[in-house]
């Protein structure tokens, strides 16, 4: 596979942003390539798999006790890449909550994401720091 363009990165940020706001998880999933490489936070150890993105991604993230709406503030594309200013809120364990991200995501030339790495900080409050199911593993 080659690389996508910038266009076809843009419209996969924005196409996760609508999905994953939508709660439509088959759509959503259908954006990632099968060996899609996904590092978030950054500094975490990076997983591979489409199936990593639904079981980690999705379903640890809409739980009984966790919803998170996306909102991109800026999107800036280039290459095959685009890089975010993400605003994730939402309610963690009952308490409002809000990350703010920046996220780079990557596409091959079929407009699938094949890699996405978010570099962001836990928020403050440890309530909900230990409801954000974030990977222990460093590299």
């Amino acid at each position: 596979m080659g690389l996508g363009t910038k266009e076809q990165a843009r419209e996969a940020v924005l196409a996760h942003v609508a999905h994953w706001n939508a709660k439509d998880k088959d759509r959503w999933l259908a954006l990632f390539a099968d060996d899609v490489a996904y590092e978030d936070p950054v500094g975490t150890v990076a997983s591979r798999g489409r199936h990593v993105m639904s079981d980690y991604a999705w379903d640890k993230s809409f739980t009984a006790d966790k919803q998170w709406v996306l909102e991109p503030l800026l999107v800036v594309a280039g290459g095959n890449e685009a890089q975010v200013h993400m605003r994730n809120h939402g309610a963690v364990a009952g308490r409002p909550a809000w990350v703010d991200s920046i996220e780079l995501w990557a596409v091959d030339d079929r407009g699938l994401v094949t890699s996405v790495r978010a570099f962001w900080e836990p928020p403050a409050d440890e309530h909900v720091q230990q409801h954000l199911a974030m990977s222990s593993w460093t590299g």
